[in-house]
């Protein structure tokens, strides 16, 4: 497994580093270039999506810290923390954001992110059965 060193300082500069500079590039490079409608859209989305059954988050979340209670920081960046955790969550937490071979899928965790973005599938999961839909990465 690769290290990367990282040299952001800013959460500007983790956004840029992590596929904002693409983002950008592909609004036209200029951040005047994104449509007031699509700033609206990604202004407004939520850390987190609950259900009676799942929490849906980026990154996870920190064990043992009431969800109402979690940082931005930490849904958007967390890892080994959250998926390492020895105890349980009270809900299964939907995730992405860690790259792994494959899915997952432990009771109260499940991982989906299955590195498209460097060649690995594409994964879809449906709930409440738990399927696991992928496809072949862009590099496939």
């Amino acid at each position: 497994m690769r290290t990367r060193i990282s040299t952001c300082t800013t959460d500007e500069d983790l956004y840029l580093a992590n596929g904002g500079q693409e983002t950008l590039r592909s609004y036209g490079g200029d951040p005047e270039d994104i449509p007031a409608s699509h700033l609206t859209f990604f202004q407004t989305l939520r850390p987190t999506y609950e259900t009676p059954d799942y929490l849906f988050v980026h990154a996870g979340i920190r064990p043992m810290i009431p969800l109402a209670e979690q940082s931005i920081h930490d849904l958007i960046w967390i890892r080994h923390e959250f998926i390492r955790f020895i105890g349980t969550y009270p809900k299964p937490v939907i995730f992405g954001h860690t790259p792994l071979r494959q899915v997952l899928m432990v009771e109260d965790r499940i991982g989906i992110d299955t590195g498209c973005v460097y060649g690995g599938k594409l994964t879809c999961l449906k709930l409440p059965q738990r399927e696991i839909i992928q496809v072949p990465g862009w590099r496939d």
